[in-house]
């Protein structure tokens, strides 16, 4: 049995079917992360920061990563993504790595190489986009506490969680 199975692997004709069904496979849930993206953008994360909160929140279905970002000459950076793809793994989602060298890839590398689509809303996106801008300005460091914060990123959590606050008692802000 076992060489028979061997055999069929080593037909080339149905190892391009394989690769063709997989490919279809990555296609069709990057054609879902872009349609949710334009229906229900709640639902479709895409980013680093985005998609590591959303893992946080046990709401990650699908992640859809490049394999370019696990040749990040930045050992951290590599790191990184290998973990949140364990993470998401552990927690039951299902992990898609996209190849660059495939037209679907590249895609999805221009909109940051990883992606998720989630299993329900997660309505605070808005807040998330203000942290996301402060950790990227440099202004708030990953796990920092108030007293490491500078005045300023103090200052952006304060009026963030003030629009929050205003938001929840139907206030527009």
């Amino acid at each position: 049995h076992k060489h028979a199975i061997e055999e069929f692997f080593l037909d080339p004709n149905i190892m391009s079917r394989v690769t063709e069904t997989k490919l279809s496979k990555e296609i069709e849930v990057l054609n879902k992360f872009m349609r949710l993206l334009d229906t229900h953008p709640e639902k479709a994360y895409y980013g680093y920061f985005h998609v590591q909160k959303a893992n946080e929140e046990l709401a990650i279905d699908s992640l859809l990563i490049s394999d370019e970002l696990f040749r990040s000459p930045d050992i951290l950076t590599r790191k990184k993504y290998v973990e949140l793809v364990e993470s998401v793994r552990e927690r039951g989602g299902t992990v898609y790595v996209f190849s660059t060298m495939h037209v679907s890839g590249q895609q999805l590398q221009q909109v940051s190489g990883v992606a998720a689509i989630l299993r329900y809303p997660l309505p605070d996106l808005d807040e998330l986009e203000e942290i996301a801008a402060a950790h990227e300005a440099g202004i708030v460091e990953e796990e920092s506490d108030d007293e490491e914060m500078s005045e300023e990123a103090k200052k952006m959590r304060a009026e963030a969680r003030m629009r929050e606050e205003m938001a929840d008692m139907g206030f527009d802000t």
